[in-house]
């Protein structure tokens, strides 16, 4: 959460997201996702229920991974926060979600829980999860309101996805953003297809090891940059889109 809120450098960022693939590699967590850890000893809040491991104190929590895994797209760990939506879909082919679980996996019940005012089904963790699905992989930042500024920064190369339809809106206004996503490797060139009115702000992950040669909006030459985010590179620009936008980026290896 405080990276996610720009409390962290980016140094200091990658450190903390570093960090807690290491703690969870070396300790076996079912997941990343320890709200404490080392955990407190148990009995040392007076709850017999907390023990090492649970809620928390040392559970695995949703709502952690999700901060981590946006964390992650935004920090040049692209690869790391896919996985971590991917552990989510996992745990949740059930259809069902939980607050949190213990660090072998288990789920929380009503047996274990601590919390008197939180179910073991409370979906939390869940909106943690789509805010990192939509701000971080699909990218789609609304930065004023009803989508009319938005940073759009489409980060499905790192999920290894040629061919995506996104879209999204809000329920009260109907103002919303849509895009197609297409990588074709074989001719080295992606393409966005945006419906949308809004001032875009262009944030886009090229697949690993290429480097952009041009971008065209609308057939049009458009200038742009380019830059390293750890090893991952992406290529911005801006451009205002009335309705629909064609962007393609041609690259080379």
């Amino acid at each position: 959460m405080d990276i996610n809120r720009g409390l962290a450098t980016h140094p200091m960022a990658v450190s903390i997201i570093d960090e807690y693939r290491r703690r969870g590699e070396a300790n076996r967590f079912a997941a990343d996702w320890v709200s404490v850890d080392p955990p407190f000893p148990a009995g040392v809040f007076g709850d017999d229920k907390l023990i090492p491991g649970s809620y928390c104190n040392g559970g695995l929590m949703p709502l952690v991974g999700g901060e981590l895994a946006r964390a992650a797209f935004e920090h040049g760990r692209e690869a790391y926060g896919v996985a971590q939506l991917l552990r989510y879909e996992e745990l949740t082919r059930g259809n069902e979600t939980y607050l949190w679980y213990f660090p072998d996996g288990r789920p929380s019940s009503i047996e274990t829980s601590t919390s008197p005012d939180a179910s073991p089904t409370d979906g939390w963790g869940s909106s943690a999860m789509l805010y990192a699905l939509m701000e971080g992989l699909a990218g789609v930042v609304d930065t004023s309101s009803l989508f009319r500024d938005v940073r759009l920064s489409p980060r499905w190369a790192a999920a290894g996805c040629p061919e995506v339809s996104f879209a999204a809106s809000y329920a009260a206004s109907g103002a919303g953003l849509a895009y197609d996503y297409r990588h074709d490797e074989g001719k080295r060139l992606v393409a966005l297809g945006i419906r949308a009115k809004a001032n875009v702000d262009l944030h886009l992950l090229l697949p690993p090891g290429v480097r952009a040669r041009s971008l065209h909006v609308n057939g049009r030459l458009l200038r742009h940059t380019q830059g390293n985010i750890e090893e991952s590179r992406y290529i911005d620009a801006r451009f205002p889109v009335k309705g629909n936008a064609e962007i393609t980026v041609s690259y080379e290896k």
